[in-house]
């Protein structure tokens, strides 16, 4: 049963609950108190101050000062009462510059535009901001500077006109009398500086202090000097306003006179020269940004010229291209010194490929190394290492450095830029000692010249491809059809006996006739499955993972047995310790049996002995299958891994020449390779090597 709550607990919980209202109440008074000051405080500005919808253009709030220039605006749109004579949003409108992509507001926009209803010049501060019911909308605060404007209009008129008429009268002027002391200060300080005149007047070390304090050891020396020197003395120096502001000061002083000809001082006029110093700091960055893209564009037209040349240069050989491209990258980046080399299939080798004349020129090393290891490298191969350009501007002072060999080049600064294909480097492209420091563009420049430098090598090795393609398809096509023809006219032509005379001939002449009809269709169904097994392994994918290599020799020592027991041939395997390997099963075991029945079909009658062995380089497993059969002629050992290679002469046993092919194609497809050995002692081994990155 529930129980009931006191009369006494009822009236705490009501007494917690006026608590909780009268707190809530007194926020929101709070935060209503806190909107009537800003709206104070935006209507109190000599600015005009709305914010409008950037979609609608519809005007969600305008401050006193607004509505007084363009009557009730609020809730209209902005391009029909704030300018006239709009049939649309106003062409100079900000709204899509003020946000990002995503919609987010973005930093403050600054201009100067002047009004077309009222004819007025503003200084415009528009922005982004998020309003209280979640839209993003457009904030512009704008700042009447017509006064402004015509002056510096009259300024451009007549300077001289400008410059008498401010030194009495809009300048901050003083006199200063030969102890030093102030006799006069105009008005103008506060405007300039935001003190007054009686606060210069009662603390006369304030002239110094508002100095700013990098230009006051300057502005000291000058005031010692200025009053022992009859001539027009000018300095520029910078002052620190009551409010913290920055501001420029141009200053001029000469001596004034009696009517006696006595000297009485020196008078001083200031100008605010604060909007020309900044200005002159924009004309200084946009004269450095205009030179930058003036460099950029000869870069550029020298680069796209280095392209045109590649272009024609498209059938001469890999190895002058390359120079071509090493030498034209020196002046594009400025550069002195530079290499090229390319990297093996695995990314762990880098083999030079091009040396700059200038290297080849300044360098003493007499026979210079051209194969590096990627794990033993110094600072250039950082670019691979990181897979991204590394620049290095003080190579003496960089902690990665490791020094170079006694004759070498002097290294100042260098850059290494790495060339992609797809996911692997390819290729890597060093210059070096830059009179001025390597900057992004530089990696952009070199980037861009030999990425056009590889498009150019892919397609010459895509035509190339091509027409090894066209040759192969060929020779693949005269051999199928030379292999099918063979056992075909053969069934064919005993088939036809056997139809006409299969009732007169003897049961052994018919058991013949079949039997060589039976194995013509078996070379056919070989081949067919060789042909296969060929396309197979080219088109199927891979798939890697840990194997066992001792059970796949036992695997493969299961299939032989029986023609190893006939031909008492005996199978050897290493003692040594294996370990796992990641491969493809189906092509690992592929490769054995192609590789024992080639010994065992070629072997001759003196093979009697099969001995599977594993080695390890720094980055390939070597598999090998060692016979001691008939030994290969050397005439036949670099064409043995070709398509439709057999074995010459007329005992040769019965092949379809694809089986060595296949071992070829499985291996490169693991990263690696396959060759053959054959002694003087008469031991004939294949090798297959295996990537272990795979």
């Amino acid at each position: 049963m529930t129980v009931k709550p006191s009369y006494d607990e009822l009236q705490e919980k009501v007494k917690v609950l006026e608590r909780e209202l009268a707190g809530h109440k007194s926020i929101e008074k709070l935060l209503w108190e806190k909107q009537d000051q800003l709206f104070k405080v935006l209507d109190s500005l000599e600015a005009i101050v709305y914010v409008a919808d950037m979609q609608s253009y519809e005007i969600l709030f305008a401050n006193r000062y607004s509505e007084k220039l363009f009557g009730h605006i609020t809730g209209k749109t902005c391009w029909q009462v704030i300018q006239s004579g709009m049939s649309g949003p106003c062409p100079f409108c900000t709204n899509k510059q003020l946000v990002t992509p995503d919609g987010r507001p973005k930093d403050t926009l600054l201009s100067e535009i002047q009004n077309t209803t009222n004819g007025r010049w503003y200084s415009i501060r528009d922005r982004a901001i998020d309003w209280h019911d979640g839209r993003v909308v457009h904030l512009q605060i704008a700042v009447d500077i017509s006064e402004r404007k015509e002056a510096e209009a009259a300024l451009q008129a007549s300077e001289e006109k400008f410059r008498t008429v401010a030194d009495f009268t809009y300048d901050w002027e003083y006199w200063i009398n030969e102890q030093g002391g102030l006799n006069y200060i105009s008005p103008s300080c506060e405007r300039i500086t935001g003190y007054s005149v009686r606060e210069f007047e009662e603390d006369p070390d304030l002239l110094l202090d508002i100095v700013h304090p990098d230009d006051r050891p300057q502005f000291r020396k000058h005031l010692a000097e200025e009053l022992k020197t009859s001539k027009v003395c000018h300095l520029n120096f910078r002052v620190i306003t009551r409010t913290g502001e920055e501001r420029w000061i141009s200053h001029y002083c000469q001596q004034v006179y009696g009517s006696d000809k006595r000297v009485l001082g020196r008078r001083a006029s200031n100008r605010d020269i604060t909007v020309q110093k900044k200005a002159e700091e924009n004309i200084r960055s946009n004269e450095i940004r205009l030179a930058a893209l003036l460099e950029s564009v000869k870069l550029n037209e020298m680069r796209q010229g280095a392209m045109l040349k590649l272009y024609e240069m498209d059938t001469l050989p890999i190895k002058e291209v390359c120079d071509f491209v090493l030498e034209i990258s020196l002046p594009l980046t400025q550069s002195e010194i530079g290499f090229m080399g390319f990297l093996n299939n695995d990314e762990s080798q880098m083999t030079i490929h091009s040396w700059s004349k200038s290297v080849m020129s300044q360098c003493k090393i007499h026979e210079k190394p051209i194969i590096f290891e990627i794990a033993k490298a110094g600072l250039w191969g950082e670019a691979v290492k990181k897979r991204r350009p590394v620049i290095i501007n003080d190579y003496m002072g960089s902690p990665q450095k490791k020094g170079v060999p006694d004759g070498h080049v002097n290294i100042l600064r260098f850059m290494t830029v790495p060339l992609f294909d797809e996911e692997r480097i390819v290729a890597v492209v060093a210059v070096g000692n830059k009179r001025g420091e390597y900057a992004e563009q530089d990696v952009k420049q070199l980037q861009l010249l030999i990425e056009g430098m590889w498009q150019i090598i892919k397609r010459r090795q895509v035509e190339d491809d091509l027409i090894k393609q066209a040759v192969m398809i060929k020779h693949f096509t005269n051999s199928v059809s030379h292999d099918l023809k063979n056992p075909a006219v053969s069934i064919h032509g005993l088939a036809k006996v056997l139809r006409r005379k299969h009732g007169e001939l003897p049961r052994e002449k018919l058991e013949t006739y079949i039997g060589q009809i039976v194995e013509s269709a078996e070379q056919i169904v070989t081949l067919s499955d060789d042909i296969n097994a060929y396309i197979s392994t080219r088109e199927i994918p891979l798939h890697f993972k840990n194997l066992n290599l001792k059970q796949i020799w036992q695997t493969i020592r299961k299939e032989f047995v029986p023609r190893l027991r006939t031909r008492k041939i005996s199978w050897i395997e290493s003692e040594i310790s294996v370990p796992q390997i990641k491969a493809d099963k189906n092509g690992l075991l592929r490769v054995y049996r192609n590789l024992v029945d080639n010994a065992l079909k070629y072997g001759g009658k003196d093979l009697s002995e099969i001995k599977l062995d594993f080695a390890l380089s720094e980055t390939h497993h070597i598999l090998s299958v060692q016979n001691n059969g008939k030994v290969i002629p050397p005439d036949e050992i670099d064409s043995i891994f070709e398509i439709f290679q057999r074995k010459a002469g007329e005992a040769a046993p019965a092949g379809t020449g694809l089986g060595l092919a296949i071992v070829r194609e499985i291996a490169r497809l693991h990263k690696g390779d396959s060759w053959v050995e054959s002694s003087p002692e008469g031991n004939t081994t294949f090798y297959v090597s295996i990537a272990q990155n795979l």
